[in-house]
């Protein structure tokens, strides 16, 4: 029953991301039920007692309430629900001790203003509010003195009550912004976290020397990518390159203008191929792409433009490349990424073993041929 209530008081408001709002809403909704529930009590008893004058005044701040939760549950605004609660208790508390003269303690209650005023303000407006409370409060104190239980209410028993009250600030100040600061820290540490998550993530499907994607990734985009074409029925293809003797290159100039050279062919790759289709580095020089609502022979023209590209790139240090080019068409009916890629890794062989510098497709070697007189 109570988490319901809890439910419906929340309903619509952001408290996950904001946990303070949460104690806000609670604490608004509930000083100004019972303001609604005691001012309506108010209004028949002061009836009763043919006090009309109090009866329009309770009429008033019965109105007041209503029109608050109002706008606190229909309209979603908290500010102005806040300001009323605070008031109207700021209002009641003055009263209160301005009637009662501290009879039975009353000024007791007033100790209890900044532990709500507070939490559902916040330190800045909270502390504002609580400055002008008692810069009204303590006049009325003040002149009690001497006059109030019978002359009992002293002067050291109004600094006693103000020195108590002070630590009652000190102590709610204390307990927000202590707790507004260990909400950012938690925060921050959380978004540190998750950056650093991020990254990781980020690390584990990319490849270090050329930042393209990995065997990883590519592996989980191929399967989401093969799922619609076993569902829909769309066209998925690949291409799989490797750079021709580039073992050459590694015992010429070094490892290290080698892999220069592989970042260098890699951006030419990124740069060349269209934004739907995902490039990974499929290990040491070879490389292949996904390329998604793309039939074979529209992968091979691809494919094609891609071995123009690179023989006609002067790439720094090392001068020309040439890549050989496999091509191949995903069926839905094939056991995942292992068929398929292993048709697109023959068709590069058979480009290697025709010279290189060359694109074959799976369906025929002489296909190539024709796809090159289409570029």
């Amino acid at each position: 029953m109570i988490k319901k209530i809890k439910e419906k008081l929340t309903e619509g408001f952001d408290t996950e991301k904001n946990p303070f709002l949460y104690r806000r809403l609670i604490m608004t909704s509930a000083l100004l039920i019972i303001a609604l529930v005691a001012f309506t009590a108010f209004i028949f008893i002061n009836s009763s007692l043919k006090n009309y004058t109090l009866v329009k005044l309770d009429a008033f701040l019965v109105l007041l309430s209503s029109l608050s939760l109002y706008y606190l549950f229909v309209k979603k605004r908290i500010e102005f629900a806040a300001l009323v609660a605070t008031t109207m208790l700021f209002a009641f508390l003055i009263l209160f001790s301005f009637i009662t003269k501290n009879h039975g303690f009353g000024l007791v209650w007033t100790l209890c203003y900044p532990l709500f005023v507070i939490p559902i303000l916040g330190t800045r407006k909270g502390l504002l509010m609580i400055l002008l409370f008692y810069l009204i409060l303590v006049p009325i104190v003040y002149s009690g003195i001497g006059d109030w239980d019978n002359g009992f209410w002293s002067k050291t028993a109004f600094l006693r009550f103000f020195m108590v009250s002070l630590t009652v600030v000190f102590i709610a100040y204390f307990f927000e912004s202590s707790s507004v600061a260990a909400y950012k820290t938690v925060m921050a540490i959380r978004e540190k976290e998750q950056s650093y998550l991020r990254e990781l993530e980020n690390l584990s499907v990319t490849d270090q020397l050329t930042g393209l994607n990995n065997r990883r990734y590519f592996d989980k985009q191929f399967q989401l990518e093969f799922a619609k074409v076993q569902r829909y029925g769309s066209k998925l293809s690949l291409i799989m390159l490797d750079i021709d003797h580039f073992k050459n290159i590694n015992d010429q100039h070094g490892h290290q203008i080698g892999d220069e050279a592989l970042k260098e062919f890699s951006n030419l790759l990124k740069n060349k191929i269209r934004a739907t289709d995902i490039l990974s580095r499929w290990g040491g020089e070879e490389f292949i792409i996904l390329l998604p609502e793309t039939s074979i022979s529209n992968a091979a023209i691809i494919a094609e433009k891609l071995r123009v590209s690179i023989a006609k790139r002067d790439f720094k240090i090392v001068g020309r490349l040439t890549a050989s080019l496999g091509v191949s068409q995903v069926f839905s009916k094939e056991g995942g990424n292992r068929e398929a890629i292993l048709n697109a890794d023959n068709a590069l062989y058979d480009a290697k073993r025709q010279g290189r510098n060359k694109v074959v497709i799976t369906e025929t070697v002489s296909a190539a041929k024709r796809i090159r007189a289409q570029v």
